[in-house]
């Protein structure tokens, strides 16, 4: 897919997960997805293959009361079929509350589908502290 294509995927999945719709936003990650968060926190750590990304992680981030990316800017690169996405967060759990930018690196396979992440967020202590909660 050229540069325009990846950008218009990327901006549909990211859309599809603002709008709720599990069943298309599960579809654009393939089964041996590799999903990387950082810091020091119970959700830390590589998630391998759909089901500790779709299970395993959720699970350690719950319960979540509040939890919203927005999309505001996607920087992709053709050759290697990656993409760097800027998104705004803000969540709520157990009292707490994170608002901060941040963004995802992600690569995604010839069909299209995300196959790597990795998520970075400005204040990772505070996000740490969040997921501590």
């Amino acid at each position: 897919m050229d540069r325009q294509q990846l950008d218009e995927r990327v901006r549909t999945l990211y859309a599809a997960f603002a709008a709720g719709d599990a069943t298309a936003y599960r579809a654009a990650f393939a089964e041996d997805v590799v999903w990387h968060v950082p810091g020091d926190n119970p959700v830390s750590g590589a998630y391998r293959g759909a089901q500790a990304y779709f299970e395993t992680m959720p699970a350690r981030m719950s319960p979540l009361d509040d939890w919203t990316l927005t999309v505001t800017g996607v920087c992709s690169n053709q050759k290697d079929n990656a993409a760097l996405v800027a998104f705004h967060l803000r969540g709520s759990r157990k009292g707490r509350s994170v608002d901060m930018d941040g963004y995802h690196m992600i690569r995604l396979n010839d069909d299209g589908k995300i196959v790597e992440g990795w998520g970075f967020t400005e204040d990772q202590d505070a996000l740490d502290a969040f997921f501590a909660a």
